[in-house]
Formats: structure tokens, sequence, C-alpha cells
């Protein structure tokens, strides 16, 4: 039931992290790739190969013989390597920046006063506990804000019966309580 609860049919992230992490898996295999053919090449330039060609025999070198080879299978390699890199890596920049985009919508809801805010991932979030930690938190300030509250309505209400309380602590008071008010618990 939790579970369901907690999944989000919308996956969040910035895009443009999503972009750079993709375009590095990318250039990974485009390098990985290119290594793996330079060094075919420089493995069989000192070997010779016969072949008969539109009814000739062609003495080539190796490297001559096999660099078409080479360069369409490297790239149909790097094609179908990259398209299934992009889907993984989709799925895993996902995984990881979606509940990280989660939590920082979330603490910039904190920075603007709200302690009601609850940091809420899936189960399956590797940031759960930091999410945890972080409620945890929202969940103690809004203990110390609300002790703090009572203090200053205790005051308050000393000063009001009291009546010969100096305007200047009154007046701290005040500010204590506009400061305070500031935040929502």
């Amino acid at each position: 039931m939790e579970r369901s609860k907690n999944r989000r049919k919308n996956y969040y992230i910035d895009k443009q992290f999503q972009a750079k992490f993709i375009l590095k898996f990318c250039s990974l295999i485009v390098i990985g790739s290119a290594m793996s053919s330079l060094i075919i090449y420089a493995m069989s330039t000192a070997t010779v190969t016969t072949t008969f060609e539109n009814s000739r025999l062609t003495i080539k070198s190796t490297a001559d013989f096999i660099l078409p080879a080479i360069a369409l299978s490297s790239g149909i390699s790097v094609i179908l390597i990259s398209l299934t890199a992009i889907i993984i890596t989709l799925f895993t920049s996902h995984k990881i920046a979606g509940p990280l985009y989660r939590l920082n919508k979330d603490v910039q809801e904190l920075l603007r006063g709200n302690l009601k805010t609850e940091f809420n991932l899936r189960v399956t979030d590797e940031v759960k506990p930091l999410a945890e930690s972080l409620n945890v938190m929202a969940s103690t300030l809004r203990e110390r804000i609300s002790t703090i509250k009572d203090k200053l309505d205790s005051l308050e209400l000393s000063a009001k019966s009291s009546g010969n309380m100096p305007a200047e602590i009154v007046k701290k008071i005040h500010q204590a309580r506009k400061a305070v008010d500031q935040f929502h618990i």
C-alpha cells in the first residue's frame, strides 16, 4: 500500500544533467570502439592478404583489406550500443537524479519557511535514508519553533498582565514573534 502511495507517475529530472549523463556514456562507447578498431588495424598492417576480386588475384596488406569491414562493424556496434546505453542511462539517471531533484524541490520549500514539508520518496530509492533524516530534521525544527512560540506567548501574556514592562522589551518580543511567524508549522 505504501509503495503505491509513494510511486510517482511522472519522473522529474534536470534535463541538462540527463543529457550530459547520456553524452558521457555515448562518448565512452565511441572512444572504445575507435580504440579497438585502431588496435586491430595496427596489428594487421604487418601482414598481407591475397584475394580474388573481379577474377583477378589481388594482394593487399591485411589492414587495407579489413578496413572497410572494421569501419562498418564499428559503426553498427556504436549505433546499437549507443541506443542501448541511452535507454539504460535514461532509466539510471531517473533512478539517481529523480529523487535528488525531488529532494531539492522539498529543501527549497523548507527554505521558504514551510516546516510542514515532508520528504517522500519511493521505498526503493537509494537516497531514502537521506529523506528520512531530513524529515527528522524538519520535525525537530517544528518542535523547537513551537517551543519558542509557546515561550513568546508566555512572555507576551506576562507583559500584558504586568503592564509596566519596558517598551523596548515589548518591541523585542514583537520582533521575535514576527521572525518566528515566518515559519509554517
